[in-house]
């Protein structure tokens, strides 16, 4: 019992390290991310983040798997949330869920860390695995709240393309505002998903 404080200021240490990481490469990218910087963001000694993150590999391994798993649960979240009928929830409210996921500041976190990856093969082993299991948990969650029947293969093609476009207009998003666009690529993907099989035909 007499190690719980210390304990509990060991893991707050961590949280603030894991925090700050995930900030920092949003806002000035990987390159820009360091171990000595992220500790004097987080308040932290630079031996205190060494103790736990002794490389920068480690620090960014468990920044990704931190990172993932924060885009999927608030996007679970997210979309629990939505009214969803006994048809799923309205097409057009899902729509807009999914392009404001690809364009909020986790989304821009993620694309830092993939282009740095391109340079760094530690990194990129890390991330590959990550986001094949996010996208999969974006696409199940997707279907999910259309009540999509993906036994049907026009339907498993809508929803790919569907995340595939959100991802683009999310990478656009970062360069210049792409509101009207969204808006034109939420009522037409409304029309093509009109004829998507669901579970409940």
């Amino acid at each position: 019992m007499a190690n719980e404080p210390k304990q509990d200021r060991s893991r707050e240490t961590r949280r603030r390290l894991l925090e700050c990481t995930m900030r920092m490469v949003a806002e000035r990218g990987l390159q820009g991310t360091t171990v000595g910087l992220v500790a004097e963001e987080a308040g932290v000694s630079r031996g205190a983040a060494q103790h736990h993150f002794p490389t920068r590999e480690a620090l960014m391994k468990e920044a990704i798997d931190k990172l993932a798993h924060e885009r999927t649960t608030a996007l679970s979240e997210a979309m629990a949330a939505l009214d969803a009928g006994p048809g799923g929830a309205p097409v057009e409210d899902v729509l807009r869920l999914l392009f404001r996921e690809f364009s909020n500041d986790l989304f821009h976190a993620a694309v830092h860390i993939w282009a740095g990856a391109a340079a760094e093969e530690s990194l990129r082993d890390v991330i590959l695995p990550a986001e094949a299991t996010y996208n999969r948990r974006v696409y199940e969650l997707t279907a999910a709240a259309l009540h999509a029947d993906l036994s049907d293969q026009h339907t498993r093609r809508l929803i790919t393309m569907l995340l595939d476009i959100a991802r683009g207009l999310g990478l656009s998003s970062m360069l210049v505002d792409t509101a009207a666009q969204t808006e034109r690529a939420v009522a037409a993907y409304s029309r093509m998903l009109g004829s998507i099989a669901r579970l409940d035909d």
